[in-house]
C-alpha cells in the first residue's frame, strides 16, 4: 500500500490562505475541552466515581478499624515544610518524564526532521500533567490519548505515531517499576519486619508481561493484524449498508500501522537506556514525596516499605476510575496495615499523599489545562512546535 507523508508521521503545513490541516483546525482545542467535559460528566465516569466511592466507605466503616480523633491528629500535626518538600519532588519527577518522552518521541521520528519538530522538554512536561489531570477526572484514562493528541499538533506529526509513543513510554515505567518493586521486596525481606504480600509482584510481573507480549505480537505479526483490523471494518461497513464511507477501511488500517511505526520506532539499542534511567529517576522521585509525607507527619515506616507502597499505588491508578479514586485509597491502605502499620497511620497517610498525587493534580493541571488551551483558542488554533528545555 501507496504511504503519504502524513502516514510517515507528519502532517502536511497548510499552505497560505489555505484551510487548516487536520491537526490544527481553528476550533480543535475549543472541540477537545468541549470533549472532555462531556467525558467528566458522563454517565461512566459517575458510575465509576460512584463505585469508587462505595468501596472506599466500605473499607472505612466496615473493614479498617481507626479512630477519626487519631487520623486529624496526624493531620494537623503536619510539618508544612516536609510536605512542601514532597510536593516539589513530585512536580520535579514531571520534567524527567518530559525529557523522556521527548527522547522516544524524536526517536520515532515523530513530526518528522529526525524528530527536531517534537516540542521541548518542558512543554511535554506540560502535557503530561493535562494529561494526568483528564486521568484524574475523567473514565477510562482519557489522558493518555489526550497526550497523544497535544502531541500530534504541537510537532505536526500524525495522532496514531504519537499515541504509539505513549504506549511505549507505559511499557518503560512498567518495567521501571517492575525493577524497582523488586528490589523493595529484597529490601523488606532483608529487614525482616514483614511480609511481602505477593500478588503486588505477581501484579507487576503481569503487567509487564503483557505490554512485552503486546510488542512482540506488534512486531511479530504487524503486517497481519493491519490486514485484519481492515477485514473487520470491510464487515462493519457491509453491516451498516454502507453508511460508513468506503475509505473507513483504509483508514483504520493506516492508523495501526502508524501507531505501530510510533510504538516500535520509540525503542532503539542506544536509547533505550537513557529513556529508562529518566524512567527510574522519575519514580524515585515519587517515592520520596511518599517518604517526605510520611515524615512530615512522624509516621515511623521502613524505606523498603515506602518504595512498595508508592509502586503499588502508581499500579492501582491504572484502575480506570477517575485517578484510582476508591480502589487507591482502599487498596494503599489496606496494604500499609498489612505490612505492620496501624490503622490510623496508614489512612493518615494515604490521605494527605493523596492531596498531593491526586488533588493537586487537579487544581495545577487544570489550570494549566485551562489556560493552554483558552491560549490556543485566542491563537485561532495556530500551533508552532516548542522547543524551549
Amino acid at each position: 500500500m501507496t504511504r503519504t507523508p502524513q502516514q510517515h508521521g507528519q502532517t502536511p503545513e497548510p499552505e497560505p490562505g489555505t484551510a487548516p490541516g487536520p491537526g490544527a483546525t481553528p476550533d480543535a482545542g475549543v472541540l477537545n475541552v468541549a470533549a472532555l467535559r462531556r467525558r467528566v460528566l458522563s454517565l461512566p465516569t459517575l458510575i465509576a466515581a460512584v463505585l469508587g466511592a462505595a468501596l472506599l466507605g466500605f473499607a472505612l466503616w466496615r473493614i479498617f478499624d481507626f479512630a477519626w480523633a487519631d487520623v486529624w491528629v496526624n493531620i494537623k500535626g503536619i510539618h508544612v515544610g516536609k510536605y512542601l518538600l514532597a510536593m516539589v519532588l513530585y512536580y520535579l519527577s514531571f520534567w524527567f518524564r518530559g525529557l523522556r518522552w521527548r527522547l522516544l518521541a524524536r526517536t520515532a521520528n515523530i513530526g518528522g526532521s529526525s524528530g527536531k519538530n517534537v516540542p521541548g522538554t518542558i512543554t511535554l512536561s506540560g502535557i503530561i500533567l493535562m494529561g494526568w489531570f483528564a486521568n484524574s477526572v475523567a473514565f477510562m484514562r482519557l489522558g493518555d490519548a489526550y497526550r497523544g493528541w497535544v502531541l500530534s499538533r504541537e510537532s505536526g506529526g500524525d495522532f496514531p505515531s504519537s499515541l504509539g509513543t505513549v504506549l511505549a513510554e507505559r511499557v518503560q515505567d512498567m518495567a521501571a517499576v517492575l525493577i524497582l518493586v523488586l528490589i523493595a521486596a529484597v529490601w523488606i525481606t532483608v529487614e525482616g519486619d514483614s511480609k511481602v504480600p505477593g500478588w503486588v509482584v505477581f501484579a507487576a510481573f503481569v503487567l509487564v508481561a503483557i505490554l512485552i507480549l503486546g510488542l512482540l505480537v506488534m512486531r511479530l505479526a504487524g503486517e497481519r493484524l493491519s490486514r485484519l483490523l481492515r477485514q473487520l471494518a470491510t464487515l462493519v461497513m457491509r453491516l451498516t449498508g454502507g453508511r460508513i464511507s468506503r475509505r473507513f477501511p483504509d483508514r483504520i488500517e493506516s492508523a495501526y500501522v502508524d501507531f505501530q511505526r510510533g510504538t516500535l520506532d520509540s525503542f532503539s539499542g542506544r536509547a533505550i537506556p537513557p529513556q529508562l534511567a529518566l524512567g527510574v529517576v522519575g519514580w524515585l522521585l515519587e517515592i520520596a514525596r511518599f517518604y517526605f509525607v510520611a515524615d512530615a507527619m512522624d509516621i515511623e515506616i521502613s524505606f523498603g516499605i515506602v518504595m512498595f507502597a508508592a509502586l503499588a499505588n502508581a499500579m492501582l491508578t491504572t484502575i480506570p476510575t477517575p485517578g484510582g479514586f476508591g480502589f487507591v485509597e482502599g487498596g494503599l491502605t489496606g496494604l500499609l496495615i498489612l505490612f505492620g502499620q496501624s490503622d490510623s497511620d496508614s489512612i493518615s497517610l494515604v490521605a494527605v499523599d493523596r492531596t498531593i498525587s491526586w488533588l493537586s493534580v487537579v487544581l495545577f493541571g487544570g489550570i494549566l489545562f485551562a489556560v493552554w488551551h483558552a491560549v490556543k483558542a485566542k491563537n485561532s488554533g495556530t500551533i508552532s512546535p516548542a522547543t524551549s528545555d
